[in-house]
C-alpha cells in the first residue's frame, strides 16, 4: 500500500471513530478508543499493550524538554490513547474524586494578586497625576482635611525634600515607602508625609487624635493605579523612631509569612493605642499605615493604623462601630 493510500486510509478511521465517540456515552467512549488505538496499533504494525521502555535518568545539563520528549515517545505504542488522553488502564472522566482538593476563596489575599496586574484605573489615566508624574501609584484622602496624591520610589529620602511634581520642596510629598510593593500588593502599606505647619500634606493627619474627629472620619481612602480601598482605622499613637528609645515601634514589617508574627504585630499596635476602637483585625486583612511627624518624642512619629474594609462591612456600618470608641489617652 503506497504512504498516500495509507494517509486516507486513516484519516477514514480517524472520522468513524470520533463518530463513535460523539454518539456513546463516556465509559463506551473510552473503550472505542481504546479500540481503535488496538486497530491503529495493528495498522502501523505494533500492539497496544506492548509497555512502553523505561526512561533512563536524564544526565546533568541536558534540555529540560528532554522528558517531554521521552514521554511522547513512550505514548507513542497506543496513539489513539495518548490523543485523547486517555489509556486502557485510565479511569473514566465521570469518576469524581472522592476527597477532592479544597478550592482557595476567590477572594482571599493569598489568591488575588496570583494574576497579572490588571489595566490601570481610567479614572486616573485621564487625570493630571499620572501623566505629571511616572512615580504616581494612587491617590488617599483622610481625616480633616487630608487629600495628596501619592508617589512612590525606592530611595525614600526623595520625596521628603522633593514634591510630587520633583521640584525641591522642603514641605517633601506623601509617598509610598519604597519597600512595599503595589503588586503583588505588599500586606501592610505605609504612606509617609510632613506634618506641615500650613495644614499641606499631612499637616492635619494629627487632628485624628482627637475622639470627635476619629469618630466624625472613620476610615482612610487608597484608591491606586490598580484598585480603589476603603480602610477603616483600628488604632493610633505616637511612637519614636530611634531605637534606643522606650517609646521605640518598629514599623518596618511589610509582609508577613506567619499568622503568629502578624498577631504579634497587631497585639502590639493595640497594647499602644490611644483609643479602643471595637474594630477586629485578622491574617488576611490588607493594611495601611499612615505616618507624619510627631513633637511628643525625640524623633517621633504619630502612626494612624488601618485594615481593609471587608465585603460583608459597609462604610455605614463602621461609622456605628466607632460610635462605641473610647480615647484611652491623648498621645
Amino acid at each position: 500500500m503506497t504512504y498516500t493510500n495509507r494517509k486516507r486510509l486513516l484519516s477514514m478511521l480517524l472520522c468513524a471513530v470520533f463518530s463513535c465517540v460523539l454518539a456513546l456515552g463516556s465509559d463506551s467512549a473510552i473503550i472505542a478508543v481504546a479500540e481503535g488505538g488496538d486497530l491503529l496499533s495493528d495498522f502501523f504494525g505494533g500492539t497496544a499493550t506492548q509497555e512502553p521502555q523505561k526512561a533512563t535518568p536524564a544526565p546533568e545539563n541536558q534540555d529540560p524538554f528532554a522528558s517531554l520528549a521521552e514521554s511522547d515517545d513512550a505514548s507513542a505504542d497506543d496513539p489513539f490513547a495518548a490523543f485523547f488522553g486517555v489509556s486502557e488502564t485510565e479511569e473514566s472522566a465521570d469518576v469524581v474524586d472522592e476527597q477532592p482538593t479544597a478550592t482557595p476563596d476567590a477572594t482571599s489575599r493569598f489568591t488575588k494578586y496570583d494574576a497579572a496586574p490588571p489595566r490601570l484605573q481610567e479614572k486616573f489615566m485621564a487625570g493630571e497625576f499620572y501623566y505629571a508624574n511616572p512615580d504616581f501609584v494612587g491617590y488617599v484622602t483622610a481625616g480633616v482635611d487630608v487629600a495628596e496624591p501619592v508617589p512612590f520610589c525606592r530611595d525614600n529620602a526623595y520625596y521628603l525634600t522633593h514634591n510630587f511634581m520633583g521640584e525641591e520642596d522642603k514641605a517633601g510629598a506623601a509617598f509610598m515607602d519604597g519597600r512595599n510593593m503595589l503588586w503583588p500588593r505588599s500586606q501592610h502599606i505605609v504612606i509617609h508625609g510632613h506634618n506641615q505647619k500650613d495644614g499641606s500634606i499631612f499637616g492635619t493627619l494629627d487632628e485624628m487624635r482627637k475622639l470627635k474627629n476619629l469618630k466624625k472620619y472613620p476610615t482612610v481612602q487608597f484608591d491606586t493605579i490598580y484598585e480603589d480601598g476603603t480602610y477603616v482605622i483600628y488604632a493610633a499613637f505616637n511612637a519614636s523612631m530611634n531605637k534606643d528609645d522606650r517609646d521605640y515601634f518598629d514599623l518596618e514589617k511589610y509582609d508577613f509569612e506567619k499568622e503568629e508574627d502578624f498577631n504579634a504585630f497587631i497585639d502590639e499596635i493595640l497594647k499602644r493605642s490611644m483609643y479602643d476602637i471595637p474594630v477586629d483585625v485578622s491574617f488576611e486583612d490588607e493594611l495601611l499605615t499612615l505616618v507624619t511627624c510627631s513633637y511628643y518624642q525625640d524623633n517621633g512619629r504619630f502612626l494612624l493604623f488601618t485594615r481593609k474594609l471587608r465585603a460583608d462591612e459597609t462604610i455605614e456600618s463602621v461609622t456605628k462601630l466607632m460610635k462605641d470608641a473610647k480615647q484611652l489617652s491623648s498621645h
